[in-house]
């Protein structure tokens, strides 16, 4: 609670000095998250603090002096050292008051409202005459008369009127005791008392002053506890009771006696929390405690009054205490599980919480569980409402829901940022403030965000408004909260969207990895296909780098504002290992030392895309690598149409054989459209029937948005569904359609090598190593026995080789079509029929894909 203190004290100062910052700023101010003010600039501001304060120099001169890295917290100590002596010189006025005037012993006339025991009758405690100076002596000569006498008057069977506290001299002085608990027995030693002979009207008396002690945590020696000296337990104290006592009167100790131990409880809890490390919330909920205990204190003070007037027995101490007894039962039963379970910060509050919620129907454990619920959630509002409003974390003994992890990242990290460096703490979440944890930490996130991007992000200013907990009406803080969420979502939605323009920013991601931009991707393909045929080990990538600045100028792409965040990459794997990577959510962009030897340049080349804070937020690493996937499927498609298409053009001229010879074309021609439909179907149907559509959608989506996780959550669902319908997300058929894709290239490259030895109208028989007519692709494609299945032996004939690649393709295709059909057999949803639908338009493969 230093830190409530220190606040209270720095507004009186405030107010008494006619600062100009308020209380809020002056604290955000000596947090010095940014470490922009120096401890100079902070004396300055201390000394205009204390400008009218007495001796205020002499904090300002101990702060600065002390050079203290942690500003805050040495504010808050300089605070506490100030009030310390306040109440110190205050003290000495005080004492300074009563040496010159007579003492007046205030009366004591009100109850404890928590325990609302019934009113006690005549228990003003006021001395019969005035004590002045002249009468101390006298009364000194009685006090000392009564404590002189070692026995008790049997024969009158009657003890003193009045009974006066024994004093005794120190033998050696102790350290300060936090609480009265059982522990004064070094510092008090008792007298064995020896009352088994005396009448019982003797006796209750001695026994019920033995008892109120007792029930105020002083040992006697008729009724002492079973616990150890200063011991702190976690069980309920035991007392025994001497038999020395009447055995009527030990029945109605021993039925008073839990008070005692309860009360004893609430102490230990009160001793084992006063430290720092159990945290502000405990720290708040100490205090609470304290506050009741006092009332306690004032009770028993009246009984002790009642008590020395001789107008209290044990049946009216049974009657007064009745009612004290179940509110002191609820509170050791509430520290006890605290202590048990040893939590702290939120799931204190939780525990307070599921306290209240069983004690329902009995208003009286509830209210005494709701006064300390209210009390102990008063920091843990503070700390959530500098979140929500400033999004700052003050949370030293780490009781926050939110948790920060300082993360050293750069612009491609930037979903780590948003997923990692502020995260939720499950176990300190109050249970009344499970529904709203999400937005929360959202809140906080957006104004960082916020802060990030260089605007002002305090929201406390624009509202008057303290969070503060109410157990009976919970509308009142959630209104708060969502008030300062829709405040921050708002805020950080219109800052992208508008001032950092993050359509623009997807837009031009689609054009250049969806390929969108048609003239772009193709003059970049004739510039760069020789280089890309290469293996990728002979790549130079600060030439890719230099043709794909070449081609953005070339093209229409120029227009595009932020072409220069497209970069060219080569990544040391193929698709389906990227595919791997992204399902086993693994760091696509992490090198790994594989063998590319046997890859080429068309393999592993994608683009990257470098977007600026805070449009990073949402084209992330993650993202992208999504995008990459989608490209490079594309791109590849795209390469083996390209072949196609060129091998067509050089077969033109078999029009001059002679129709012999031009006739053992036809089965090549034909098998080459075939290839050429199935590529630019597979081309078509991702860019048309799911690329498209599913833009469209999330365009939609984009007009509805409220916050920056709906445009994160739409955005990743546009990017999942498209990769999902465009079967990249299936490795077996992402390697099927490789494998096509190699059939078609493998074939083109027999069609070009066979063209050179062509002689008038016949065609000889052509020697082919596999070396000749193979294409490197990595190990992950499994194609090794695609290419025994296609090599040809020497004694081949060109029509055979033909029917061959006829065979394979026919075959592999027909796989690829069976299992996408068993696949939108399963899921009706998906688009894969659609494909078949445009591979198979003529009913061609009807048959066999039947079969």
């Amino acid at each position: 609670m230093s830190e409530v203190r220190a606040k209270k004290i720095l507004a009186d100062l405030v107010k008494k000095s006619g600062c100009t910052y308020s209380v809020d700023n002056v604290l955000t101010i000596f947090r010095n998250k940014d470490a922009k003010y120096s401890n100079k600039r902070l004396g300055a501001l201390l000394t205009q603090l204390f400008k009218t304060t007495p001796n205020g120099a002499k904090y300002v001169d101990e702060f600065v002096s002390s050079n203290p890295k942690d500003s805050y917290a040495a504010l808050v100590l300089l605070l506490n050292n100030f009030l310390q002596d306040c109440k110190n010189l205050q003290a000495e006025k005080s004492a300074t008051v009563a040496q010159t005037q007579p003492p007046v012993i205030d009366s004591v006339s009100k109850r404890a409202a928590m325990f609302e025991s019934p009113p006690l009758s005549s228990t003003r405690i006021v001395s019969e005459q005035q004590i002045t100076p002249e009468n101390v002596q006298e009364i000194k000569e009685k006090i000392v008369k009564a404590t002189s006498g070692s026995t008790v008057n049997r024969s009158s069977g009657s003890i003193p009127a009045a009974l006066v506290p024994q004093t005794f001299e120190y033998t050696a002085r102790k350290g300060t005791i936090v609480s009265w608990n059982f522990n004064y027995e070094e510092l008090y030693p008792m007298q064995n008392k020896n009352v088994a002979a005396i009448p019982l009207s003797s006796q209750e008396p001695i026994v019920m002053k033995e008892l109120l002690d007792c029930l105020v945590g002083v040992k006697g020696s008729l009724i002492v506890p079973k616990k150890s000296i200063r011991t702190i337990s976690l069980f309920p104290v035991e007392f025994e009771v001497s038999d020395q006592i009447e055995e009527s009167l030990r029945d109605i100790v021993r039925e008073i006696l839990p008070l005692a131990s309860h009360y004893s409880q609430v102490q230990d809890f009160i001793t084992a929390s006063s430290s720092l490390e159990s945290g502000q919330v405990l720290q708040a909920l100490r205090a609470a405690l304290q506050a009741i205990i006092k009332d306690y204190y004032l009770s028993i003070t009246q009984l002790e009054d009642l008590f020395l007037k001789q107008q209290l027995t044990f049946h009216k101490l049974l009657y007064f205490l009745r009612p004290v007894f179940h509110t002191m039962e609820v509170l050791a039963e509430t520290v006890t599980a605290i202590r048990q379970t040893n939590c702290r910060g939120g799931t204190a509050l939780t525990l307070l919480y599921d306290k209240i919620i069983a004690t329902t129907g009995d208003e009286k454990s509830r209210k005494v569980l709701i006064h300390l619920i209210e009390m102990a959630a008063v920091p843990y509002m503070e700390m959530l409402q500098l979140w929500i409003f400033n999004g700052v974390i003050h949370d030293t003994r780490k009781e926050f829901l939110v948790e920060h992890h300082a993360l050293d990242l750069n612009e491609n990290d930037m979903m780590d940022y948003w997923e990692k460096q502020y995260v939720i703490r499950t176990d300190k979440v109050p249970c009344f403030l499970n529904e709203y944890a999400d937005i929360i930490l959202s809140t906080g996130k957006y104004l960082n965000v916020i802060r990030e991007c260089g605007s002002s992000v305090d929201y406390q200013q624009k509202v008057c408004t303290t969070l503060k907990y109410t157990h009976s009406d919970h509308q009142t803080y959630i209104k708060v909260i969502e008030d300062a969420y829709n405040y921050a979502s708002s805020s950080l939605l219109n800052l992208i969207m508008d001032k950092y323009n993050l359509m623009g920013r997807l837009y031009s991601v689609k054009r250049y990895f969806l390929l969108q931009q048609g003239d772009f991707i193709d003059q970049f393909m004739d510039i760069c296909e020789e280089d890309l045929n290469k293996d990728v080990d002979e790549l130079r990538p600060m030439r890719l780098e230099n043709l794909l600045e070449v081609t953005l100028n070339m093209s229409s792409a120029r227009y595009d504002e932020y072409n220069d965040d497209l970069k060219t990459m080569l990544l040391p794997y193929g698709i389906v290992t990227q595919i791997s990577k992204i399902v086993k959510t693994e760091d696509v962009f992490l090198d790994t030392l594989g063998d590319t030897s046997q890859l080429k340049g068309i393999e592993c080349f994608t683009f990257n895309y470098n977007a600026q804070w805070p449009v990073s937020i949402v084209l992330n690493r993650w993202t992208i690598s999504k995008y990459q996937m989608i490209f490079r499927q594309l791109f590849y498609l795209k390469y083996v149409e390209r072949i196609l298409c060129r091998v067509w053009i050089a077969n033109n001229r078999t029009k001059q054989f002679a129709p012999q010879t031009a006739k053992l074309y036809r089965s090549a021609f034909t098998l080459r459209q075939k290839m050429l439909i199935a590529i630019q179907s597979f081309e078509s149907y991702m860019m048309i029937e799911v690329i498209e559509p599913n833009w469209h959608h999330f365009y939609q989506n984009i007009k509805q948005i409220k916050n920056v996780d709906d445009v994160l959550k739409y955005h990743q669902d546009f990017l999942d569904q498209c990769m999902e319908n465009c079967m990249l997300t299936d490795q077996d058929l992402l390697k099927s359609i490789i494998n096509l894709c190699n059939i078609c290239i493998q074939f083109c490259k027999f069609l070009a090598e066979a063209q050179r030895h062509f002689v008038d109208a016949e065609l000889c028989s052509m020697l082919a190593s596999t070396d000749d007519f193979s294409l490197s692709s990595e190990s992950d494609y499994d194609f090794a026995c695609q290419q025994d299945a296609t090599s040809m032996e020497p004694t081949e004939t060109f029509s055979e080789r033909v029917e061959h690649f006829h065979s394979d393709f026919t075959n592999q295709l027909m796989s690829l079509l069976r299992k996408i059909t068993d696949i939108a057999t399963q899921n009706p949803s998906q688009k894969f029929i659609n494909l078949i639908h445009r591979i198979n338009f003529n009913s061609y493969y009807s048959d066999n894909f039947d079969s």
